[in-house]
């Protein structure tokens, strides 16, 4: 079994992986408590078959510690589970205009609203406080319901991330490993 330290898995204390968990398995090194309340809540707003492709994306994002909290790399403007830079105005804004706090649901729900709110108010104006683009929240919709798992993490990187280095690659292996892990533990 391995061993928690801090409340990060070390993968090198691992004697064998027959009485493993799921999440000692698919994420070494990762904190493990911050990894299962992301997943719990994005039950809540996505299909289960869309959850490996952003929780992969989510995984690459904050470098692995699921942190809500994350701030980009090298002082840039990435910030939370999604690295909202371009983003990160209408999110603040949005939480002082619904009364939320900052926190991974809260993050999370105005993610699901960019891509699954298609309301529009008497002057025609979407309400959604993120506009991604109809296009760009079709497309997101479509891998969600038709797409592979590599397929759902390049899409949500493409068309919601939009990061400056993609690392699609690691997204999509991330995807495909968790989509296994996640199905073997669910049956």
């Amino acid at each position: 079994m391995a061993m928690m330290t801090d409340g990060i898995l070390n993968p090198f204390s691992q004697k064998s992986l027959g009485n493993e968990s799921m999440f000692n398995m698919v994420l070494p090194g990762r904190k493990i408590e911050k990894y299962e309340e992301v997943l719990a809540i994005l039950k809540k707003y996505f299909p289960e078959r869309a959850i490996p492709g952003i929780l992969a994306n989510i995984d690459v994002e904050t470098d692995g510690t699921f942190d809500f909290t994350k701030q980009q790399n090298k002082g840039g403007p990435g910030y939370g589970l999604f690295q909202f830079d371009d983003q990160k105005e209408a999110y603040f804004e949005w939480l002082e205009a619904s009364a939320r706090r900052d926190t991974p649901e809260s993050q999370i729900k105005f993610v699901a609203d960019a891509i699954y709110n298609d309301e529009y108010n008497a002057e025609g104006l979407l309400t959604t406080a993120l506009d991604i683009g109809g296009e760009s929240r079709r497309a997101i919709r479509k891998a969600f319901k038709e797409g592979t798992d590599a397929n759902i993490a390049k899409v949500f990187s493409d068309e919601y991330e939009k990061p400056s280095v993609p690392h699609n690659d690691r997204r999509t292996e991330r995807a495909i490993t968790l989509a296994k892990e996640l199905k073997k533990f669910s049956d």
